[in-house]
Order: C-alpha cells, then sequence, then structure tokens
C-alpha cells in the first residue's frame, strides 16, 4: 500500500536518511517541483527552517495519463515543437531531480559551496481563465511577485526558462506573459525550454 501511495514519497525518503525533519508531498501538477522549492524557500525565509531537500519525480507508470492526454489532443503526433508556430503538443517525459535549499548561515556551517542563490519566487492561478487555458495575467502575476521578492528588474534576467509545453496556446501566453513583464528589453533575453530536448516530466 505504502509503495502505492504517492503522498509517501517525501515520508520514505525521510525515513531511508533519518533525516528527523517534516517531510510532505507537494501536488501542483506541472508546478510541483518549483512549489516544493517556493515552500522551502519560505520557510528558510522565515527562520522555521535551516535546510531542506527538495524534488520532484514524474513516472509513467499508469496508462490513464496517457490515454487521457490522447484523448485531449495534448501530444504531439511528430516533432515536439516548443515556440513554434506549428507547435501542436507534447511528447511525455520521465525524470526526477532534487536539491538542497539552505540559508547563507547554514551553508557556511555545513562548509557548502551555493551552486546558486535563490532570490526571489512568486505563485499564482490563472484565475477564471480554466485549467487548460491559461492566462496572460495570471501569469504575468507570479512573475511580477518572484521579481518584486527578489529586488532585481525583470529586464536584467540573463535566460527565462520557460514551461514552454509545445501548446498553441500555452507557448504564446507565456511569452506574451514574459514580454509583458520584461518590458522592452525582453528582446535581447533568450527563452528557452528543457522540454524540448527531455519531453514533459510535469510534476519533475
Amino acid at each position: 500500500l505504502a509503495g502505492a501511495l504517492a503522498n509517501t514519497i517525501a515520508g520514505r525518503i525521510a525515513n531511508h536518511f533519518d533525516l528527523q525533519g517534516g517531510a510532505w508531498t507537494v501536488d501542483g501538477a506541472c508546478a510541483s517541483s518549483l512549489l516544493a522549492v517556493a515552500d522551502a524557500c519560505a520557510r528558510l525565509a522565515d527562520g522555521s527552517l535551516d535546510a531542506a531537500v527538495v524534488g520532484g519525480v514524474d513516472l509513467s507508470l499508469d496508462p490513464f495519463e496517457l490515454v487521457g492526454f490522447s484523448r485531449a489532443g495534448a501530444l504531439a503526433v511528430d516533432d515536439m515543437r516548443v515556440f513554434d508556430r506549428r507547435a501542436a503538443g507534447f511528447w511525455p517525459g520521465e525524470g526526477c531531480g532534487a536539491a538542497v535549499l539552505a540559508s547563507g548561515a547554514m551553508a557556511a556551517r555545513m562548509g557548502a559551496e551555493p551552486i546558486a542563490w535563490i532570490r526571489g519566487w512568486g505563485v499564482s492561478t490563472d484565475g477564471a481563465g480554466g485549467l487548460t487555458r491559461p492566462t496572460e495575467r495570471g501569469q504575468a502575476l507570479a512573475l511580477r511577485r518572484a521579481w518584486d521578492r527578489a529586488g532585481i528588474e525583470p529586464s536584467h534576467a540573463g535566460l527565462f526558462e520557460a514551461h514552454g509545453t509545445g501548446t498553441t496556446i500555452g507557448d504564446a501566453t507565456e511569452l506574451r506573459a514574459l514580454a509583458q513583464v520584461a518590458g522592452p528589453d525582453a528582446r535581447a533575453i533568450p527563452v528557452g525550454s528543457i522540454k524540448a530536448n527531455i519531453g514533459h516530466c510535469k510534476a519533475a
């Protein structure tokens, strides 16, 4: 039973490594892994955590999901084209990733050399647009919240790693939201999505 329950994954990892802290699973569909990061960052910022292990995993073990996406017309029948006029769906991917997040003080105490610093984060929903019809307003809201928290102008970004689902509605909406938030200088900022290389790993 425990092996078949998605909500026990975090508990099993904490149990295996004897982590002694809290452990919980975050399910926010395609945003799950980033929501885990945002949740941990908020707790690190308010001092309730010194360090956290976060991650995401997605395996296609059940035909229900693939059949459903196929019937909805969301799967690409040939190449997956991200941010392309010919975008017509995605390829499913499988994968997992994990990271250790810590406050700067804790990283120094652990003797850990930071790979990157997370300056800001933000979340939002698309509101009344619908679950499968993203809105520019909803996506721009999350972007603005992240940049406001970071205290940095979006036009100073070196790269936007985008959701990039390879769908005509999703990709166009995301590009418009990025352009709106970053302003005229956004034309000089590269936009990409790893999905073009590994497929859509959803929760991961």
